[in-house]
C-alpha cells in the first residue's frame, strides 16, 4: 500500500540505523519507492519523532523564503521535491540533531552505569557473538529464573539506549542476576556497552561472516566480539571453542589462558559434548565437567537450537545453579519465537527460522533435514550483509539445500537468491525452483505446500530496506 513518503522513506531510514550512508545505498536503488510496509511497523521512538519534527521544521524554512524571495510556484515545486525525495532533509535533521544525542549519550551511560554498580550482588551475564547470542540468553534465562530472580534484555535490546530503557524501568534491588546482549556493526561499540553495563561474566558464542558487510573483515569482527571477553575476568569468560575463529584468536592470546570454553569436538575443554542426539521430539547431550558427566534432554528441535543450550547450561554450571534446577528449567524450554520453532499446519511440520538467518545456522538445518524421512519445502531471501561473500556462500548453500529438499521457493529476485538457485540446481537437476517477488503470496504459498510435504523450512525473513 502506498503510503507518504516522508514516513515510507523514515521507516527504511529507521530499518537502517539511521546510518546516512546506507539509505542513500537503498535511495539510489528505489527513489521512488514509496510503499508501505507489510512486514514491520515505523516504530515512534523518541528520535524518530524528534527527526520527523526537525525534517518539518526545515522544510518549512525552506519553502516560506522560496515562496517570498522567489514565487509561490516556485515554493511549491521546492515543496513537492522535498516531499517526494526526503531524504536531504533527514540527513540535515540528523545534523542537526547530533549535539543532543552526544550529550544525551554520555548522560544515559554515565546513568546507568551509576545504577549498576549501586548494587553490589548483581551478577551481570554479557552475550555477543555474530549469532546465537539471543536464544542463550533465553535459555540461560529460563534456566537462572527457576534458580533465583534474574532479569534479561527482551528480543535485541543491545544498544545503548534499549539496554539502559531496562535497566531503568525493570532492574529493581532483589534481581540476583542481569542477562544482556551487547551487539555491535563497529569496533568499539561493545567496549562502550560494557563501561555502561560492567559485566562480571561473558559468553561468546561465535564469530562469523554475519554482517562482514558492515565489519569488512573477519578480523575487525573477532577483535569486536572480544571486546566483551576483555571486560571479564578470564576466569569467568565462557567461549565455544569449536568456532575456528575463536580458537584461533584464543590460541594467539595468552592472556585468555584461564577462559572456560565448550566443545562437541575437543574433549580438553571446560565443559565438553560427550554425546548426543537429535530427533524431531527434541535432544539430549551430555556434558562432562570437571571430571563429571551429567544428562540433560529438552524438547527443543536442531543443531543450533543445541549449541546455543550447551552454552547456557554451562554457564549455569559455573553459576553454581544445581544441576536438578538444571534439568528442570529444561522441561519446559520452548524456542523462542520465529527461532527453529516448530509448528503444524495440515500435513506439514513447519520450522518456523524467519528471525534472522545465518551461514552456520542455515547449514546446520539442512543437516539436520537431511537426516529425516519426508518430502520436503524451503522458503527463503538468503541471506544479507555478506559483502563479497554472498555469491560463493550462497552457492555452497544451494548446493546442500539440493540434496535435502524437493521443492525451493526462493523469496526476491537478487544474487543471493541467483546464487541459491545455480547451487540447487547443481546438486537437483528435478528440483523445483519457484522465485516469489509478491510477499503478500508468502503463507498463502506455505499454506499450498502443506498440503502434500512433511517438513516445510521458512528460513530468514527480510526487513523492508533489502
Amino acid at each position: 500500500m502506498i503510503t507518504f513518503p516522508l514516513l515510507a522513506h523514515l521507516h527504511i531510514f529507521q530499518l537502517e540505523g539511521y546510518s546516512p550512508r546506507r539509505f542513500l545505498n537503498w535511495w539510489l536503488k528505489n527513489p521512488f519507492n514509496y510503499q508501505r510496509s507489510t512486514k514491520t511497523s515505523l516504530k515512534f521512538t523518541s528520535k524518530l519523532k524528534n527527526l520527523l519534527l526537525l525534517s518539518t521544521l526545515i522544510l518549512v524554512l525552506i519553502s516560506i523564503p522560496s515562496y517570498f524571495l522567489l514565487s509561490p510556484t516556485a515554493a511549491i515545486v521546492t515543496t513537492l521535491i522535498f516531499l517526494l525525495t526526503p531524504f536531504p532533509l533527514f540527513f540535515l535533521a540528523l545534523l542537526a540533531l547530533k549535539p543532543y544525542e552526544i550529550i544525551n549519550r554520555r548522560y544515559t551511560i554515565t546513568n546507568t552505569r551509576n545504577t549498576i554498580l549501586s548494587q553490589k550482588n548483581l551478577d551481570i551475564i554479557g552475550i555477543t557473538g555474530s549469532y546465537g547470542k539471543t536464544s542463550t540468553k533465553n535459555f540461560l534465562y529460563h534456566i537462572l529464573d527457576h534458580h533465583h530472580y534474574s532479569l534479561k534484555t527482551p528480543a535485541s535490546y543491545n544498544t545503548v539506549f534499549g539496554i539502559a530503557k531496562v535497566i531503568d524501568l525493570e532492574l529493581v534491588s532483589r534481581v540476583d542476576s542481569f542477562i544482556t546482549e551487547y551487539g555491535a556493526y563497529v569496533r568499539g561499540e561493545i567496549k562502550e556497552l560494557t563501561q555502561m553495563v560492567p559485566p562480571t561474566y561473558g559468553i561468546l558464542t561465535a564469530i562469523g561472516s554475519q554482517h562482514l558487510e558492515r565489519f569488512k573483515t573477519l578480523e575487525n569482527t573477532a577483535l569486536a566480539k572480544f571486546e566483551l571477553i576483555d571486560a571479564v575476568n578470564p576466569q569467568n569468560a565462557l567461549l565455544n571453542i569449536d568456532n575456528d575463529r575463536i580458537k584461533n584468536h584464543l590460541s594467539t592470546n595468552s592472556k585468555y589462558s584461564s577462559a572456560k570454553t565448550y566443545s562437541f569436538k575437543d574433549k580438553d575443554t571446560s565443559f565438553f559434548v560427550t554425546k548426543h542426539s537429535l530427533s524431531p521430539k527434541g535432544c539430549s547431550f551430555t556434558i562432562q565437567h570437571q571430571n563429571r558427566r551429567r544428562d540433560f534432554s529438552t524438547n527443543l528441535f536442531g543443531t543450533s537450537n543445541l549449541e546455543n543450550l550447551v552454552a547456557a547450561v554451562s554457564m549455569s554450571l559455573m553459576l553454581k545453579v544445581p544441576v536438578a534446577t538444571i534439568k528442570k528449567a529444561l522441561s519446559t524450554l520452548t524456542p523462542a519465537p520465529n527461532r527453529l520453532e516448530l509448528k503444524t499446519i495440515n500435513n506439514s511440520t513447519i520450522i518456523d527460522n524467519t528471525y534472522s538467518s545465518n551461514v552456520q545456522g542455515f547449514s546446520s538445518i539442512l543437516t539436520d533435514l537431511g537426516k529425516l524421512k519426508g518430502k520436503k519445502a524451503i522458503l527463503t531471501p538468503g541471506i544479507v550483509e555478506l559483502g563479497a561473500e554472498t555469491e560463493s556462500t550462497h552457492l555452497q548453500l544451494g548446493k546442500l539445500a539440493g540434496k535435502t529438499f524437493n521443492t525451493f521457493v526462493l523469496i526476491g529476485k537478487s544474487s543471493r537468491t541467483d546464487a541459491l538457485a545455480k547451487g540447487i540446481s547443481s546438486t537437483n537437476k528435478k528440483a523445483e525452483i519457484t522465485f516469489l517477488s509478491d510477499h503478500t503470496q508468502y503463507w498463502p504459498t506455505v499454506e499450498k505446500l502443506s498440503q502434500n510435504h512433511n517438513w516445510i523450512l521458512l528460513e530468514n525473513d527480510l526487513t523492508d530496506n533489502y
